[in-house]
């Protein structure tokens, strides 16, 4: 068993492209009537399909609610703090500076949007056994700091409570438990029956049907973008412990079976150890995007430079003197796992497929009535910084069900410390 790529980034350029960005189907038909069902028989159809998909039979007086405010993690309010402080300096056009960590937007097209911001927002948040309430922080936090007044979260009815207590704490007052292809129909539509009003626009990652949900709605209601499956591409030198990349490959992996990790080093000789460092992993359920989506290649510098740039990923994680300026969110000797909770100030609702230049990331303009430009977030962090919020990551991303985004922090507390005792 071994990765899908391996070998040198030249003989491999045009299978990696062909491979990894072949025209994904969306499931259109079946959503198209799930969207239509729903915004011509409203909400009886909403509580059958609730039913139906999420084993979940609600009330009417069940379904949409004021949330319920209880206490969150330390660890969560850290994150929200950070996310609403860059979202505000990035809309002041200054660069984001927090804990140590500093983000800016780098324009590629366009430039920052003036005029008017939507006025109400509805915010999907993927539930099931771990609901990603990071998700809801990313977009809860640009849209407070454009200006955006009226709040929506739905998610699905199993596990919920946390989601609900975070929103209560952050102002939202208006909670549907629904997901799927549904909760974009309700969100889009309205469910006048118990008084759920539409709304202006709709952000939120999701899977396939909720993708698919996003494109057939964008006809009448504004959305941030179409994502796919997560990417990593992890820009490196021979100088960068092998334990750190193949952490951050690992935690790519776990996001899920289509999720793709790419590492392009320099070094021959640092592609067969770090292949050889994750070989072990490749036959666990829990990493089989690494042999289906994933690999290593080394090549000439300007040549793994040219792949990423054409590449455009949604991450991209820099290790050495790597000069590159096209992807969702570039993180220069960061871990791309500070960035997934919020702790550098940038958003983790990124681009997939190449698609950069037609949406970018969440940030406040993406919030603005008339805006059509393109951005690459940058970040870039000290040693300390990483170190110092390790600990918060790997709680958030244990919570969310993901131990190796929290191995990922939790090893740079432990290189990065002992690092910074040898130069004192």
């Amino acid at each position: 068993m071994d990765f899908p790529f391996f070998g040198e980034l030249r003989d491999n350029w045009n299978h990696v492209l062909g491979s990894l960005r072949a025209e994904k189907n969306l499931p259109t038909k079946q959503v198209e009537d799930l969207v239509r069902r729903v915004r011509d028989r409203g909400l009886k159809e909403v509580l059958k399909l609730t039913e139906k998909f999420d084993g979940v039979s609600l009330l009417p007086d069940e379904i949409y609610v004021e949330p319920e405010s209880r206490s969150i993690p330390n660890f969560m309010e850290e994150s929200f703090s950070r996310l609403l402080s860059c979202a505000r300096s990035l809309l002041d056009n200054s660069e984001c500076q927090v804990g140590g960590f500093s983000t800016s937007i780098e324009w590629l097209k366009g430039s920052p949007p003036t005029g008017n911001v939507v006025n109400r927002v509805g915010i999907y948040v993927p539930g099931g056994n771990y609901p990603l309430i990071s998700s809801l922080l990313m977009a809860i936090a640009p849209a407070r700091a454009a200006g955006v007044k009226e709040f929506v979260v739905a998610t699905p009815p199993r596990n919920y409570k946390m989601i609900e207590y975070a929103s209560a704490v952050f102002g939202v007052k208006e909670f549907l438990k629904v997901g799927g292809a549904q909760a974009i129909a309700s969100l889009a539509y309205g469910l006048p029956e118990i008084g759920l009003q539409p709304v202006d626009m709709i952000v939120g990652p999701g899977n396939s049907y909720v993708t698919a949900a996003k494109a057939l709605v964008s006809r009448d209601v504004k959305i941030d973008l179409l994502a796919g499956p997560s990417e990593v591409l992890i820009l490196s030198d021979e100088r960068v412990p092998i334990e750190l990349v193949a952490l951050d490959m690992l935690a790519q992996a776990e996001h899920g079976p289509d999720s793709i990790a790419l590492a392009l080093t320099t070094s021959r000789e640092y592609a067969i150890k770090l292949r050889a460092y994750l070989l072990k992993y490749l036959h666990v359920d829990r990493f089989r995007s690494l042999r289906r989506k994933s690999g290593i290649l080394y090549g000439k510098k300007e040549d793994l430079v040219k792949f990423s740039e054409v590449f455009m990923p949604e991450h991209l994680e820099v290790f050495g003197d790597f000069r590159v300026k096209i992807a969702g969110a570039i993180f220069e000797n960061v871990g791309v796992v500070f960035g997934d909770y919020g702790y550098t100030g940038a958003n983790h609702i990124l681009p997939t497929g190449g698609t950069l230049l037609e949406r970018p990331g969440l940030s406040p303009f993406s919030f603005f009535r008339e805006f059509n430009g393109s951005y690459s977030y940058k970040q870039v962090g000290s040693l300390e910084a990483q170190a110092s919020v390790s600990k918060m990551c790997g709680h958030f991303a244990r919570l969310e069900g993901l131990d190796y985004h929290a191995k990922a922090a939790e090893i740079r507390e432990k290189l990065y410390k002992e690092i910074l005792s040898q130069e004192n």
